[in-house]
């Protein structure tokens, strides 16, 4: 007896989150370490993707919708596997980062596409959406993990072998979950979507919350594009950075899985402060050299300063817009607040990490005190968002 259509669709799920799991706190590491880039280079191609993303997310549902969703994630995933093998060893230092702007193009592409191949997949059967993406969550530990082993044991260099390995099987994995999932996939053309957007936008309360919110996950930046390479020079070895990556992915699930019962009575800017104040301890602490069993404790602040703040944005939305304006919302925040909001604190991060570097660990770990400044600019507009509070939508 074959699989149903709910495992196939939950092991595409995985399959993804295994190279998802590994290229980001991984690929930097290999950036710098094997391609010799500089912080700059390294943040300079991730927002070169977000910027991409921009346009090639809408483009990218259109085409779903038009050919198929397993073949267009199929294919994503193909031209990552692309990206992976052709970064080979001598090639020129250009031809490396235009390669890297590839493969994170590809990777902020897959997440809405594994997602919805997922709810499709998993409509009428177990496992359920629930469980499914709790499968796809391990996944992405067991990435942090196993990257983190081989990057400790092999180098820099055994993790390309591992991610051409992993974006194989998740190429090919798509293609065998049920058809008909492109109307899991919302269309919606490019030019509507940033008028449609900023209408919702010009509703009072509505862009000075999200903007707030868009600060304190923007303050992640430097984690995202540097916390391997920096926790690499403290001297931390390969096996405690996949941990201390998988804790922290570990705790955004506990919350999201206990938000239900434990945040059912916060209200939206209540979350948001919890995020944001997370943020400012954790990035505060990560100004300074600490031994590794304190990073573990700080690394449980993830759970505050990425999930409380994206479930009070998710409830936020769900209160303050329509259910019809809810798809777009979803898409038009990623694309035009958070993603740019990322994009420039990244690239900050990036300078940052080049200008501190003669002075060495003890000097480059201040780059985290670039992201307090960002976490206060969110909190400042968080108590903005307070003195004009949304009243949640009755819907018909």
């Amino acid at each position: 007896m074959g699989l149903s259509a709910s495992w196939r669709a939950a092991l595409a799920a995985g399959a993804v989150n295994l190279v998802l799991g590994a290229n980001l706190p991984y690929l930097p590491v290999w950036m710098e370490r094997a391609a010799g880039m500089s912080g700059a280079e390294i943040a300079g191609a991730s927002t070169l993707a977000i910027l991409i993303r921009i346009v090639a997310g809408p483009l990218t549902a259109g085409i779903a919708q038009d050919h198929g969703l397993r073949g267009t994630l199929a294919s994503v995933m193909i031209v990552a596997l692309a990206g992976y093998a052709l970064l080979v060893p001598d090639s020129p230092r250009a031809v490396h980062f235009f390669l890297c702007v590839i493969v994170y193009s590809a990777m902020n592409l897959v997440g809405p596409l594994f997602e919805a191949v997922l709810v499709f997949g998993t409509r009428n059967g177990r496992p359920d959406y629930g469980e499914g993406r709790a499968i796809a969550s391990a996944a992405f530990v067991a990435a942090n993990l196993g990257g983190g082993a081989i990057l400790g044991a092999y180098g820099p260099d055994w993790i390309l072998f591992y991610l051409i390995a992993a974006s194989s099987i998740a190429a090919l994995a798509p293609l065998f979950t049920k058809q008909g999932a492109r109307a899991a996939v919302a269309r919606r053309p490019l030019i509507s979507t940033f008028t449609d957007s900023f209408t919702i936008y010009r509703m009072p309360g509505v862009f000075v919350y999200l903007l707030a919110a868009a600060l304190i996950q923007a303050s992640h930046g430097a984690y995202y594009a540097f916390a391997s390479n920096i926790w690499i020079a403290q001297g931390i070895d390969g096996g405690h950075i996949g941990a201390l990556w998988a804790i922290g992915v570990a705790a955004e699930i506990l919350l999201l899985l206990l938000s239900r019962k434990l945040l059912r009575d916060m209200n939206y800017y209540a979350m948001l402060w919890i995020g944001g104040i997370g943020a400012l301890i954790r990035w505060t602490a990560a100004g300074f050299v600490l031994p590794v069993e304190a990073v573990y404790v700080f690394q449980t602040l993830h759970a505050a300063s990425f999930a409380m703040t994206h479930i009070g944005t998710m409830r936020f939305l769900q209160a303050a817009l329509p259910d019809d304006k809810l798809s777009l919302a979803y898409s038009a925040n990623g694309a035009l607040i958070f993603g740019p909001a990322m994009a420039v604190t990244g690239l900050a991060a990036g300078l940052a990490y080049d200008a501190l570097s003669p002075g060495g660990i003890d000097a480059q770990t201040k780059l985290y005190w670039l992201m307090v400044l960002v976490t206060l600019a969110g909190l400042t507009l968080t108590w903005r968002a307070t003195r004009e509070p949304v009243q949640p939508t009755s819907q018909p």
